[in-house]
Parts: C-alpha cells; sequence; structure tokens
C-alpha cells in the first residue's frame, strides 16, 4: 500500500491540473474523458485519506451504489444470476 505522503501529493498534483483545466480550458477540454477520470481519482483519493466520509462516498454524489445495485437487480432477474455469487 502506498504510504498517505504519496496519496496526498497525488491528489494535490490532479487538483492543480484539472483546476487549471476547468478555469481556462475550452468546454470540450474540460468534458475530455481524461479530465473526467482524474476528477473521479481525486474523490477516490479523498477518501482514502478519509477527507470524504465512506456514506457520502457510497451517495450518488460520488459512486452512487444505490444505482449500480438496481442495475445488477437487473440483470439478476434477466439472467438468473446472483451479484453474492459473483467472485
Amino acid at each position: 500500500m502506498k504510504n498517505e505522503k504519496d496519496v496526498q501529493e497525488l491528489k494535490d498534483e490532479l487538483e492543480i491540473v484539472t483546476g487549471f483545466i476547468a478555469e481556462y480550458g475550452t468546454q470540450e477540454e474540460v468534458e475530455n474523458n481524461h479530465v473526467e477520470y482524474a476528477c473521479d481519482i481525486i474523490d477516490a483519493l479523498r477518501w482514502v485519506l478519509e477527507e470524504e466520509t465512506t456514506e457520502c462516498f457510497r451517495s450518488d454524489a460520488y459512486l452512487d451504489m444505490d444505482t449500480l445495485n438496481v442495475f445488477a437487480s437487473g440483470i439478476e432477474q434477466r439472467t438468473g444470476r446472483k451479484v453474492e455469487d459473483y467472485h
């Protein structure tokens, strides 16, 4: 596992780059998949660093576990397979 210092440094670097892009970039640059993915990584790193609660991280603001579980339930009904059996 990476140490806290490495995680914090990566989060800080990503925040600077994505913030710069958000501030000065074009709409196309801001909405680029790479930028969106970097923002998702920042969110995950905030959770790892305990800057975000687990409850909030699991909410629709981040992971939206409720919606993911709805998708899984639909797949269970359609296929007969169960998510709890998946490994």
